[in-house]
């Protein structure tokens, strides 16, 4: 059963980037996030998985953030 908590983060990771699957597992190769299917729709992380896919995100927004600093630093 999901909770509102693995949906939460379902749904910020399916915002982030679509999921990257390679046709035969359920596993996102980007975040490695299980998905719905091989096919990849959407992703959909078990409870146990919550933490990592958290922890994930947090470090694609600060990669993202540096990016963006470095970009504005070299124009």
């Amino acid at each position: 059963m999901d909770t509102a908590e693995a949906l939460a983060v379902a749904t910020q990771l399916d915002e982030d980037h679509p999921p990257e699957t390679n046709g035969r597992m359920s596993v996102c190769r980007r975040c490695g996030a299980h998905t719905d299917g091989p096919a990849g729709l959407h992703h959909t992380p078990d409870e146990r998985e919550l933490a990592r896919s958290t922890s994930w995100l947090t470090a694609e927004v600060q990669r993202r953030r540096l990016e963006r600093l470095r970009a504005l630093h070299h124009s």
